[in-house]
C-alpha cells in the first residue's frame, strides 16, 4: 500500500470514527439538556431515538443514558418504564461501579426511591 493510499483510507476512518463519537456525545447531551431544562417530552423523544445506538456506547455512557431516561419518563409520570430504566443504569453502575459520578448515582438513588 502506498503512503497516499494509506493516507486516503485513514480520512474517512477518522470521520467515521469522529462522527461515531459525537452521535454518543449529541444524542446523550441534548437529551440530558432538555431533560434539565424540563423539556420532558422532547427529552423522551431523543432518548427514544438514541436507543439502539446506546447498545455500543461505553458503560459509563450507557448507565448515564439509562439513568436520563429513566428520570425523564419518571418526570413525565410512567413510573413503572421509568423503573425499568433506572433499574438498567442500577445495573451497569452495580457491575461497573463508578460508571456514574457521584451526583450521578444520587440522583439514581433518589429517582429508584420515587419509582416504587
Amino acid at each position: 500500500m502506498t503512503p497516499m493510499h494509506a493516507r486516503g483510507l485513514a480520512l474517512p476512518f477518522l470521520f467515521f470514527c469522529l462522527s461515531s463519537l459525537a452521535a454518543c456525545g449529541g444524542a446523550l447531551a441534548e437529551g440530558r439538556s432538555q431533560f434539565d431544562k424540563g423539556s420532558y417530552p422532547e427529552a423522551k423523544q431523543t432518548f427514544a431515538s438514541a436507543e439502539v445506538d446506546s447498545r455500543s456506547w461505553s458503560d459509563a455512557k450507557r448507565a448515564e443514558y439509562a439513568l436520563y431516561r429513566g428520570l425523564t419518563l419518571g418526570a413525565l409520570g410512567d413510573k413503572a418504564q421509568a423503573g425499568v430504566w433506572l433499574r438498567e443504569a442500577r445495573a451497569i453502575e452495580d457491575a461497573h461501579p463508578g460508571s456514574l459520578d457521584p451526583q450521578e448515582a444520587q440522583r439514581l438513588h433518589l429517582g429508584l426511591e420515587s419509582s416504587q
